[in-house]
């Protein structure tokens, strides 16, 4: 059990990726300001598991090499918004980076940003290829 105030445990559940209503369950005392949370519960909102480096490189050759090989198109200004924005609300987006891939979120259209590769998909599903 440990005891932190509201702020920071419906933080903390944000930063994991977890809605903090979501995470309600896992609280057992709470007097407006500080909460005690059982941290064995199944609502704690545990850091989910990233990619292991090799793995992120692996990952990320290969979606480099598949894009160099379709002549390197580039999706839209709007496509790379409309990606980002879907990706900031992500169950998977730390702040920085994909913990499903483990990719880079970047918004700025750049080599190394695979949010701005017209054939890129989603790990999770939540965005496709830009369609010609």
């Amino acid at each position: 059990m440990i005891t932190i105030t509201r702020n920071v445990f419906e933080a903390t559940c944000r930063s994991r990726g977890y809605d903090p209503a979501a995470c309600e369950p896992c609280i057992v005392a709470d007097d407006g300001i500080r909460v005690t949370v059982d941290e064995t519960h199944p609502a704690y909102p545990r850091l989910r598991e990233r990619p292991t480096l090799l793995a992120k490189a692996v990952h990320f050759a290969s979606s480099a090499a598949k894009h160099v090989a379709s002549g390197m198109p580039q999706a839209s200004e709007e496509e790379v918004a409309r990606r980002f924005a879907i990706c900031q609300s992500c169950e998977y987006f730390d702040g920085q980076a994909c913990r499903k891939c483990g990719c880079p979120v970047v918004r700025q259209r750049q080599f190394v940003s695979k949010l701005s590769w017209a054939g890129e998909s989603c790990p999770a599903g939540k965005w496709g290829p830009v369609s010609d």
